[in-house]
């Protein structure tokens, strides 16, 4: 490869990160999203050098058990996983929106699970951190349209959300509500015992969302009506 074409690959690469980073559904600040990217990258290192320690072997033993720094490394990254699922994501979408990233965050470590154990399971983390992303990626569409407005109703503001935003909410709270539902469907009463607390988050989702297509409806219920009585005064 020459000089040349290295060069516009990395001018390609560096092009890409900065729409990725600059997208509305990621975040808005770019530095802010660059800041939960690097969150997220860390996790991703925590949980490899823990995947490490406990799957690799230096002459027939497992790294864990030649060092204290493996076992730090685990609890450090139970205590991440934790925090990344519930809080994190809530967190985020207050502090620079993005409702895809903020919805993004807390399936991350699930995924990671996913793939170190070789199979996808619909278990409670996995609703937990689906019921997480909903609530978070509608807070965010919502934090986003008060500062924009200035109205703790910004779905009566004119104008409204920009309707890409709303509608690519709308879909992942509706993706989600599937994943719980096949989740409710399938699991023990004890695994819904334990998902049952966080159930409450998913009044935030709902009603975020059902608030901004009511004034979506309401917004268009009145333009026709005021087209209806123009029409009608010039005739």
């Amino acid at each position: 490869m020459s000089t040349d074409d290295r060069n516009r690959n990395r001018f390609a690469l560096r092009s890409t990160v900065s729409a990725v980073l600059d997208h509305p559904l990621a975040g808005l600040e770019r530095r802010r999203t660059a800041v939960a990217v690097a969150y997220l990258c860390a996790l991703l290192g925590l949980f490899v050098v823990s995947y490490a320690g406990a799957n690799v072997t230096v002459d027939d033993v497992l790294l864990d058990t030649l060092s204290l720094g493996f076992d730090h490394v685990s609890t450090v990254l139970i205590v991440a996983v934790t925090v990344t699922i519930t809080m994190v994501p809530l967190a985020y979408a207050i502090w620079n929106g993005g409702p895809g990233l903020a919805f993004a965050i807390p399936l991350v470590p699930v995924a990671l699970g996913d793939l170190a154990a070789g199979q996808y399971v619909l278990g409670v983390d996995t609703a937990v951190a689906l019921t997480a992303g909903a609530a978070a990626s509608s807070l965010a569409l919502y934090a986003t349209d008060v500062r924009t407005a200035g109205s703790l109703r910004p779905w009566r503001t004119a104008g409204g959300p920009a309707v890409p935003r709303l509608l690519s909410v709308t879909v992942l709270t509706v993706v989600a509500a599937f994943g719980i539902a096949q989740f409710v469907a399938v699991v023990p009463p004890r695994s819904l015992g334990r998902y049952a607390p966080f159930a409450a988050l998913w009044l935030v989702p709902f009603g975020v969302v059902a608030s901004y297509w009511a004034g979506e409806v309401r917004t268009t219920v009145a333009t026709r009506t005021d087209h209806a009585d123009g029409d009608r005064a010039d005739t």
